[in-house]
């Protein structure tokens, strides 16, 4: 179940930097400091950076998928604080900035959807599903 996971993690990551590229969903384009910076669906701004942070999020979870169930545990550990913080950082900065709280809440929610559902696996599904299988690992101490 973790490397499905990790590998329908991955598919969606792809979907999301090529969503980014169809001129049906990008409602507005403008430039910013940091390059062009594409608007989709009237929410999300989509920067370079989105699609490198999108696009290697996809390629390592593919990798982990493809190479074992540990693999795929740790990448899904570690994306799932990555997208984790991200949120939480968006989320405080929209209300320090005063950004209106549905729409705050509506930018954020895709990463907090994401986090719950990797941290999830990692913490609560995939330890069961070792005692289930009798692979627990136990821990030793030296």
């Amino acid at each position: 179940m973790v490397r499905k996971l990790s590998f329908a993690f991955a598919v969606v990551f792809v979907l999301v930097v090529v969503t980014g590229w169809m001129p049906h969903f990008v409602t507005d384009t403008h430039m910013t400091m940091d390059g062009p910076e594409r608007t989709l669906f009237g929410l999300f701004g989509m920067s370079i950076l989105d699609d490198v942070t999108h696009g290697l999020s996809a390629l390592l979870l593919l990798a982990a998928s493809i190479k074992s169930r540990n693999a795929s545990l740790l990448a899904l550990t570690a994306f799932g604080w990555y997208y984790a913080c991200d949120a939480a950082f968006f989320l405080i900065d929209g209300f320090l900035i005063h950004k209106p709280i549905v729409a705050n809440i509506l930018l954020n929610l895709p990463h907090v959807i994401i986090a719950t559902i990797m941290l999830g696996m990692v913490y609560g599904l995939a330890p069961r599903e070792d005692l289930r299988l009798g692979t627990a690992r136990v821990a030793t101490s030296t």
